[in-house]
């Protein structure tokens, strides 16, 4: 029996009808993520199921995840993309998944499974 791959969709949870919000910056997270989204709503502001973003600094993750914890449905989860080591530079970004769960805990999220998105990226998510 062989395992099949699943889609990124699948990897992120991405089901018809949540809510989701994709942080504007940088430009290329909105090119990735909202070609998953056909059944969903993609929204700016407000409660939602599921958040992506892509910092470029711990600082900047901290930010982030301090606006969108209320932001979130009890339920629900931010996904952070981050570049793999070699692409750190190309992606302008400086930080470490050490620093965002680190980050994160201190304000109350938990750091859940991991995705691979493609050769240059990676994804983890968080949630209450």
């Amino acid at each position: 029996m062989s395992r099949t791959q699943k889609s990124l969709a699948e990897k992120w949870g991405i089901i018809p009808w949540l809510k989701i919000r994709i942080d504007r910056e940088p430009a290329f997270l909105k090119d990735l993520v909202e070609p998953l989204c056909d059944d969903n709503k993609i929204v700016r502001q407000g409660v939602c199921d599921i958040a992506f973003v892509a910092p470029t600094s711990a600082a900047e993750w901290k930010q982030k995840a301090r606006r969108l914890k209320p932001a979130i449905d009890p339920d629900g989860v931010i996904w952070v993309i981050y570049p793999r080591e070699p692409f750190r530079e190309k992606y302008d970004f400086d930080g470490s998944l050490e620093e965002m769960v680190e980050i994160v805990q201190d304000l109350g999220l938990r750091n859940g499974r991991r995705a691979s998105v493609n050769d240059e990226l990676n994804s983890v998510c968080f949630h209450l």
